[in-house]
């Protein structure tokens, strides 16, 4: 019994001397946890707001007027980049609005926000999509010097290898340099492995030959 009384003053002194100091340990750890569940529903929040715009735009899509439809797709990519260009909605917003402009006949708008989306991308195969379009865009527009600075920048464009070759032989020939398409084209029809074809990539192939010989 003595010993356990002991013990017990042991422990009260213990107490005694240490409690401010665990109670602000206790009351920061309390803090930290409130912080932390605020960011979290912070965070939740941001991103139900950010789909909800990403989602707007998708459905500005359809409206049939054709000036309302442009000024609702525009609100939506507005939104997304000025209050969300951080989450992940906002490059696919960018790229959803450039295939907007390109059916719009505009590539130079169209570029505009591929290259806005490119800078913002996160991991592949993202990058490589949007560099792509972008490149078909810039195309469009007339730019053939920028189009091919576009994919030249990509080292491994891995299993997209025969889209970016075909891309860069469609940037020669427009550039009217057919022996540098003929060789893209080829490569184009080389990465795709053996035994496999691309019925469109032949024909571009046997168009540049009949116009050799013409």
């Amino acid at each position: 019994m003595a010993e356990q009384d002991e013990q017990l003053e042991a422990f009260k002194r213990w107490w005694k001397k240490n409690w401010p100091s665990l109670a602000m340990g206790i009351g920061l750890a309390v803090l930290i946890l409130a912080g932390w569940q605020y960011w979290q529903n912070q965070q939740a929040s941001d991103r139900a707001a950010a789909r909800q715009s990403f989602e707007n735009m998708v459905a500005a899509l359809s409206v049939e007027d054709p000036q309302e439809r442009r000024q609702s797709v525009e609100f939506s990519l507005n939104v997304l980049k000025d209050r969300h260009e951080r989450s992940v909605y906002a490059p696919f917003g960018a790229m959803v609005a450039a295939s907007f402009y390109m059916e719009e006949a505009e590539p130079e708008l169209a570029a505009q926000e591929l290259e806005w989306a490119k800078d913002r991308a996160g991991d592949d195969p993202l990058p490589l999509v949007i560099r792509e379009r972008l490149a078909r865009a810039w195309l469009a527009a007339g730019d053939e010097d920028r189009a091919l600075s576009v994919i030249q920048d990509v080292s491994d464009p891995g299993k997209f290898a025969p889209l970016f070759f075909e891309l860069k032989g469609d940037i020669h020939r427009a550039r009217g340099d057919s022996d540098a398409a003929r060789q893209a084209y080829q490569d184009a029809q080389d990465a795709m492995g053996e035994g496999q074809s691309d019925r469109l990539l032949q024909i571009k192939l046997a168009d540049l030959a009949v116009a050799e010989e013409d």
